[in-house]
C-alpha cells in the first residue's frame, strides 16, 4: 500500500471511530441532561431516537453524495457539520439547541460509515478485502464498547458540556489532518439530485422507523401500524421510481443480485439480534437483578472488545479460507450464546453473564465480517457505494424493528404470564425476548448453511505455482455495463472510464454481450439501403439527420447494439492463447471468466505491462 493510501485509510478509520463513538456517548449523560434542562425522559429520549432517524435517512442520500463529490471534499464537509454540531451541543443552553447539535452529528455519521466502508474496499484489492472489513468492524465494535464508559467518566467529572466540547476538538484535528493527508478514491460524476426521490426516501424511512419505535406500547399501537404501513407504501413507490430512472438516486438493482440479497437478509437478522440484546441485557441486569448501570456497562464491555478483536481477525481468515465455514461457525456460536442467555435466572453469577455475552459477541462478529464481504463480492466497483448505502439502511431498519419486536414480546409475555411486578415476573418477559433472539439466530444459521457458498478456486500452474499468467496480467476489477443501461449511460461510462469497450453482464455476472465504441459509431454512420432486382437497382438513401439519430440512439437499450456472441477466455487460459485471439480477431480487450462468471478483463495494454514487469529488459546501452 502506498503512503497516500495509508494516510487516507488512517483518516477514514479515525473518522469512523469518532462517528460511532459519538452514537453511544449520549445514553449515560441523559439523566444529567434531564436534570439540567428540566425535561422528562420522553423528551430526552429524542436525543437518541432523533439521532437514529436522521442517521438512517442520510444513509440513503450517501450514495448520491459519493457520486457527486470527491472523497476528500465530502469527508471534510460532513466533519465540518460534526464540528458545528458538537459546538452546538457543548453550548446546549436549552433542549432545541442540544437536539440541533445531535442532528448535525447524525448527518455526519449517516455519510461517514458507508463512505469509509466503500473507500476501504476500493483501496484494497479483492484478495485483501477481508482485512479491510476486519479493520472496519474492529472500529465499529470497539468504539461503542468504550463510548458509555468514556461518557460516564466525563459526565461525572466535568459535565456533559465538556464531553461535547472534546468531540469538537477531536473533529477539528481530524479535519486538519484530512485537508493535508487525505486523497480521493473512486470517480465522481455530474449527477443531478432527484428531489422527489429524496423526499420519498426520507419520508418513507421516517414513518417506518418512527412507527417501529411506537410499536412496543399498547396505547400507541394503532398509530404505529398506520405509520409503518404508510412508510412501507412510500418506500415501495420510491423503489419503483428508482427502477425506472436512467440515473437512479439509489441503485436498487443491486438487490437483483441474489448473493447480495441473501447477504443483506442475513446481515439484517444479525443486526436485529444485536440491537435487541443490547436493549434487553441492561434491563435484565438492572431491573431483574438489581445491579447498577455501571455494572451493566462493565458486563458488556469485555464482550464488545472481544467482538471487535474477532471481527478484525475474521477479515484475515476470510481472505484465506472464504466466507462459508467462518460464517457458519460464527452464527452457530451466536445461537449458542443466545441460548445461554435464555438460561439466566435470578442468581446467575456475573462471571457467567460475562462469559456468555463474550461468546455471543465473538460469534456475531466472526459471522458479520465474512457475510458483509461475501454479499458485495459480486458488485462492480462503480456501484459499491450504492450497495453499502442500501445495506446500511436495511440494517438500520432491522435494528429498529428488532428493538420494537423485543419490547413488544417482553411486554406481552409479562402481561400474560406474570401475576405481579416482581423480578420473577419481569424475568418471564426477558426470557421470552431471549427465546425470540434464539429464533432469529437459528433462521440466520439456516440461511448461511443453505445460501453462503464460496467460489471454487481454479487450480493453475505458473512459475510460482500460485496463480496463472492471465490472472496476474488481467484487470481483476473490470468496469461493466448492466442489461438495463441505456446507450446514453454506455457513452458516459466510456468517457468516465476512458475505455472503448465494456462487457454487458446480468445479475449473476454472466456475460450477455459486449459493446464497443465501434458499435455506437456503426449505428450513427450513414446507412443507405441498396435494393437489387433482376431488372433494376434501387438506392434508398438514409436521410435522417445526424443529431436526430443521436438523440434516438441515446434512449435505446444497450442490448440493441451489443454484440451477443462475445469472445471470452477462461481464467486458466495461457497468455499465448490470449495473444493469438488478439491477433486473429483484431480484438483490443477480452473478458475473462471462471465457471461462466466474469472475473476480469485482459487488454493489449495489460499484456504489454505484464511482459515489461516479468521479462528482464535491459535498458542500458553498452558501448566498447
Amino acid at each position: 500500500m502506498e503512503k497516500e493510501q495509508k494516510a487516507t485509510v488512517i483518516v477514514l478509520i479515525c473518522g469512523a471511530f469518532l462517528s460511532v463513538l459519538n452514537q453511544t456517548l449520549m445514553n449515560p449523560a441523559i439523566p444529567s441532561v434531564m436534570a439540567e434542562l428540566k425535561i422528562n425522559a420522553t423528551t430526552a429520549q429524542w436525543l437518541v431516537s432523533g439521532f437514529t432517524l436522521v442517521n438512517a435517512i442520510v444513509v440513503a442520500v450517501s450514495a448520491f453524495l459519493m457520486d457527486r463529490f470527491s472523497t476528500r471534499k465530502l469527508f471534510i464537509a460532513v466533519f465540518g457539520l460534526f464540528f458545528a454540531g458538537s459546538l452546538l451541543a457543548a453550548w446546549g443552553i436549552n433542549f432545541p439547541v442540544l437536539l440541533a447539535g445531535r442532528i448535525l452529528q447524525a448527518i455526519c455519521a449517516g455519510v461517514m460509515l458507508p463512505m469509509s466502508m466503500t473507500v476501504l474496499l476500493l483501496i484494497f484489492p479483492h484478495g485483501k478485502r477481508g482485512s479491510a472489513m476486519g479493520m472496519y468492524n474492529f472500529v465499529i465494535m470497539f468504539a461503542p464498547a468504550m463510548g458509555p464508559a468514556i461518557s460516564g467518566i466525563l459526565t461525572d467529572m466535568a459535565g456533559w458540556h465538556v464531553m461535547f466540547l472534546i468531540m469538537a476538538v477531536l473533529a477539528a484535528i481530524i479535519i486538519l489532518i484530512a485537508a493535508f493527508a487525505m486523497k480521493n478514491f473512486g470517480k465522481t460524476k455530474q449527477v443531478s439530485l432527484d428531489k422527489l426521490s429524496v423526499t420519498e426516501s426520507s419520508l418513507g424511512l421516517f414513518c417506518l422507523l418512527y412507527g417501529f419505535t411506537m410499536f412496543g406500547k399498547v396505547e400507541t399501537l394503532p398509530a404505529a401500524v398506520v405509520l409503518i404501513a404508510l412508510g412501507a407504501g412510500i418506500l415501495l413507490v420510491f423503489a419503483r421510481r428508482q427502477l425506472k430512472l436512467t440515473e437512479p438516486f439509489l441503485e436498487l438493482r443491486v438487490l437483483f443480485d441474489k448473493q447480495f440479497l441473501y447477504g443483506i437478509v442475513i446481515s439484517m437478522l444479525i443486526s436485529a439480534s444485536l440491537a435487541a440484546v443490547s436493549l434487553t441485557l441492561p434491563i435484565y441486569v438492572q431491573t431483574v437483578r438489581g445491579f447498577s448501570a455501571t455494572i451493566s456497562g462493565l458486563i458488556m464491555v469485555p464482550g464488545s472488545i472481544l467482538g471487535a478483536i474477532g471481527g478484525y481477525f475474521a477479515g484475515n481468515l476470510h481472505d484465506k479460507f472464504g466466507a462459508r465455514y467462518l460464517s457458519i461457525a460464527g452464527v452457530a456460536l451466536l445461537s449458542l450464546g443466545s441460548l445461554g442467555m435464555a438460561m439466566w435466572g435470578l442468581e446467575t453469577p456475573i462471571i457467567i453473564m460475562i462469559i456468555v455475552y463474550c461468546a455471543r459477541s465473538f460469534g456475531l462478529m466472526i459471522a458479520n465480517t465474512p457475510i458483509n464481504i461475501w454479499s458485495i463480492s459480486n458488485l462492480p466497483d462503480e456501484i459499491l457505494h450504492h450497495g453499502n448505502a442500501v445495506s446500511s439502511a436495511m440494517r438500520q431498519v432491522a435494528s429498529t424493528f428488532g428493538v420494537a419486536l423485543m419490547v413488544s414480546t417482553m411486554s406481552l409475555a409479562t402481561n400474560l404470564y406474570a401475576v405481579d411486578n416482581s423480578a420473577r415476573s419481569q424475568l418471564i418477559g426477558i426470557h421470552a425476548a431471549f427465546y425470540l433472539s434464539i429464533a432469529i439466530a437459528v433462521i440466520g444459521l439456516v440461511l448461511v448453511i443453505v445460501k453462503v457458498k464460496d467460489r471454487k478456486k481454479t487450480q493453475v500452474i505458473s512459475e510460482s505455482e500460485t496463480a496463472s499468467e492471465l490472472d496476474a496480467a488481467m484487470h481483476s476489477n473490470p468496469y461493466t455495463l448492466s442489461s438495463g443501461d441505456s446507450i446514453e449511460r454506455v457513452i458516459e461510462k466510456f468517457i468516465e472510464y476512458r475505455t472503448s469497450g465494456l462487457p454487458v453482464i446480468d445479475n449473476s455476472r454472466h456475460i450477455i454481450g459486449y459493446v464497443s465504441d465501434g458499435d455506437v459509431l456503426r449505428y450513427m454512420a450513414k446507412q443507405d439501403v441498396h435494393v437489387v432486382g433482376e431488372s433494376f437497382s434501387l438506392v434508398l438513401p438514409d436521410n435522417e439527420e445526424f443529431m436526430s439519430k443521436a438523440r434516438e440512439l441515446l434512449q435505446r437499450n444497450v442490448l440493441e447494439i451489443a454484440t451477443k456472441h462475445t469472445i471470452t477466455v477462461e481464467l486458466s487460459t495461457s497468455l499465448a492463447e490470449v495473444c493469438r485471439l488478439f491477433y486473429e480477431h483484431k480484438l483490443r480487450k477480452i473478458p475473462v471468466t471462471q465457471n461462466d462468471v466474469l472475473v476480469g478483463t485482459i487488454s493489449r495494454g495489460d499484456t504489454m505491462r505484464y511482459l515489461m514487469k516479468r521479462l528482464p529488459f535491459n535498458t542500458e546501452h553498452k558501448t566498447g
